[in-house]
């Protein structure tokens, strides 16, 4: 199995603890071959997201978000975050990072984004200022 899929998988389980109704999403940043943090999202507010987000109304923790709480920017500087989103039946749905996290990415230093897209498929792009998708798996 590879590395995309075992660690998306990783990111599916924690989704399905997710506290959230609707969105439920699930995250795993790893370096260097080791896992530094998974989390799931809530809808509890964040002040950190906050200080990201450029539309009105107020930050929820995102999985990614709160994947890279606590952590040093050296600790995350280089990392690769894994982003699934589930339904109720456990099956991929899109998960691409929205614009406040790809800000709070960009922020503390990750470098790549693997992210479900549907069942069996996924996306990856490098963190940059414009979100530009590298290349699709399947």
């Amino acid at each position: 199995m590879c590395k995309e899929i075992r660690c998306l998988k990783m990111a599916a389980r924690a989704a399905e603890q997710s506290g959230h109704d609707v969105f439920r999403h699930g995250a795993v940043l790893i370096k260097g071959g080791s896992v530094l943090n998974i989390s799931s999202n809530s809808d509890n507010h964040t002040s950190f997201g906050q200080r990201f987000r450029h539309e009105p109304g107020r930050a929820t923790h995102h999985a990614e978000t709160a994947c890279v709480l606590g952590l040093d920017k050296s600790t995350t500087h280089g990392s690769t975050i894994y982003v699934a989103r589930v339904n109720k039946e456990g099956e991929w749905k899109m998960s691409k990072p929205c614009s406040m996290c790809h800000e709070v990415m960009l922020f503390v230093g990750i470098k790549k984004v693997v992210y479900t897209i549907g069942p069996s498929e996924w996306g990856i792009y490098k963190i940059s200022e414009d979100m530009n998708e590298a290349s699709v798996g399947y």
